[in-house]
């Protein structure tokens, strides 16, 4: 796999790996991201995502492991050990900044080494969310990694992550934490020169109308959660 490789295709949907449609079981042309969070760090996830790998992927599908921060040994061991099944990338979620990009960026670099994969092809894509340290960074990210090639925005991350409201009845406007994040996220990818991504929540049920408000306020498109917004996204 080599870094020139690495391509998003659309649709573009995040789900566990026993929630995935049925096309994409079946190798359908899309941008996968399995979400792994829960368990991604244990001997058996590469186990229980294998059998994904081998019925999902094709040479038009993206294939992304969306995984939690790891601070220790264990976490580059499992890194190490999700690399061998060699995804296109990893979304890193709960994602702080640029320290947490670049400390990613050198396990990865380490676990291609370890596996014998070329230096630099395992993308990278930053997930800003859950961590409102993200929001509050003014360190560009152009040259923080060569491997990071989007960003992704969780606004439900943001709402939790804030304690605050999605939307604000009394103002009669969307939340100030939301619109701030909604904001940053755009802006940060655009300086850094890469794509950025809008996750949808579980219950939107009109993901085109969500995609065209995206668009317009300079994301580059959305991120599906379930069966029907993909397939609402697609045609």
């Amino acid at each position: 796999m080599s870094v020139n490789r690495f391509e998003i295709a659309l649709p573009m949907i995040c789900a566990a790996p026993d929630a995935l449609p049925p096309q994409i079981d079946a190798g359908g042309a899309a941008t996968v991201i399995l979400d792994i969070r829960k368990d991604w760090a244990t001997v058996s996830a590469a186990g229980e995502i294998q059998p994904i790998l081998t019925q999902g992927q094709s040479v038009a599908t993206c294939m992304l492991f969306r995984v939690r921060r790891p601070d220790d040994e264990a976490g580059q061991t499992a890194i190490e050990r999700l690399l061998k099944l060699r995804p296109h990338g990893f979304v890193l979620s709960g994602c702080g900044g640029a320290t947490d990009i670049q400390t990613f960026d050198v396990m990865l670099r380490v676990a291609e080494a370890r596996n014998g994969i070329e230096a630099g092809s395992t993308a990278l894509v930053a997930e800003l969310g859950e961590d409102a340290a993200f929001l509050l960074s003014l360190t560009s990210l152009k040259v923080v990694s060569h491997r990071l090639k989007a960003i992704i925005f969780d606004g439900e991350g943001v709402t939790q992550a804030t304690a605050s409201q999605a939307f604000n009845m009394a103002a009669s406007r969307a939340g100030a934490p939301l619109l701030l994040a909604r904001a940053a996220a755009v802006i940060k990818a655009r300086q850094a020169g890469i794509a950025c991504y809008e996750l949808l929540k579980d219950t939107d049920n009109d993901p085109q109308t969500t995609r065209q408000i995206a668009l317009a306020d300079g994301f580059s498109g959305v991120v599906a959660r379930n069966a029907a917004q993909l397939a609402a996204l697609a045609g």
